[in-house]
């Protein structure tokens, strides 16, 4: 599947769009130690988080005090965009979703630093993963993969991890292996009238699970976080949504630095995100942190990627 976009819209998908905390001010000139007059993160398009305007200038001028130049982050208008923002070098760091990542490794000398973990009261230790939902409404016929042909079905983006690859993984697992189906492939699951009777790329989990939750598609696949998110903001009702299949543990979204950077900024960014604790981002209370991550983590995406011939 061909994940190449032409220039305009290239250029287009980088007319990002700026936070509302704009940049950070601290002295500082083209002429500093680092070679760059600000620090530039990109960002995954964002969803349903009503605090996160102000969580990220908190982020923001912490970290512009420590590396001691203005920092700076957009929204990427798709996925797609946070790899080119950082291969042309307008981005400096980038908040990735696994299979993006995976790319950007490749084409934009993008290196893992850290992943956030979500403290489980229940199990005592830190979640650095998430799943895969395949959802529908409650009040629907479909109850397992099998009743998913000939329904209208939702992706998020080409590049998206919970989104498209691993879906299209769980659901091409399931029909492989029955008789008739030997020949579906990746690319059959995204052509209307193929397999499903419609095939949606929502932009966002949120416009997806919406979309199922409205009516406007029978099913789609999306992050398990994401959805929880929706149904703990009072944006869903989860009695009216249904799981109707859930996928192995997905790796934590990488946050990655470009590679080319002087090590010594490198070390600093990741020194700070490892010792970041303030409640104002994670929550009162919460135990929540960034911890350290391999890029050797991110190896079954790429196994996935080459098992379908994913390219950018």
């Amino acid at each position: 599947m061909n994940l190449k976009k032409t220039l305009s819209a290239l250029v287009a998908s980088l007319l990002l769009i700026a936070l509302a905390t704009g940049c950070t001010t601290p002295a500082s000139t083209v002429e500093n130690k680092w070679g760059i007059d600000k620090f530039v993160m990109v960002l995954l398009p964002q969803e349903g988080n009503p605090t996160f305007w102000a969580t990220r200038k908190v982020f923001d001028d912490a970290l512009s005090e420590v590396i001691g130049i203005p920092v700076e982050e957009y929204i990427a208008t798709d996925y797609t965009a946070c790899i080119e923002a950082m291969r042309t070098g307008q981005a400096s760091f980038a908040d990735f979703g696994p299979l993006a990542y995976v790319f950007a490794r490749e084409r934009a000398e993008a290196e893992c630093l850290v992943n956030q973990a979500s403290w489980n009261e229940n199990t005592g230790e830190y979640s650095v993963g998430y799943y895969c939902w395949i959802i529908v409404r409650e009040d629907s016929d479909i109850y397992t993969l099998d009743d998913l042909e000939g329904r209208s079905f939702g992706f998020i983006d080409p590049a998206s991890t919970s989104g498209n690859l691993v879906p299209c993984h769980e659901i091409l697992t399931h029909f492989n292996a029955k008789e008739g189906y030997s020949d579906l492939t990746f690319e059959d699951l995204h052509v209307n009238d193929k397999f499903f009777s419609s095939v949606t790329m929502a932009g966002t989990h949120d416009n997806a699970i919406n979309a199922v939750y409205l009516g406007d598609i029978e099913a789609a696949g999306v992050a398990s976080t994401s959805y929880q998110a929706m149904v703990a903001n009072g944006m869903v009702n989860e009695n009216e949504i249904r799981i109707i299949k859930s996928s192995p543990l997905i790796p934590t979204d990488p946050w990655a630095i470009k590679g080319s950077l002087p090590q010594e900024l490198k070390d600093l960014v990741k020194d700070f995100l490892l010792s970041f604790d303030d409640p104002a981002y994670f929550g009162e209370g919460s135990k929540n942190c960034f911890l350290p991550v391999e890029d050797s983590v991110y190896d079954y995406l790429r196994d996935l990627r080459d098992r379908y011939n994913l390219s950018e």
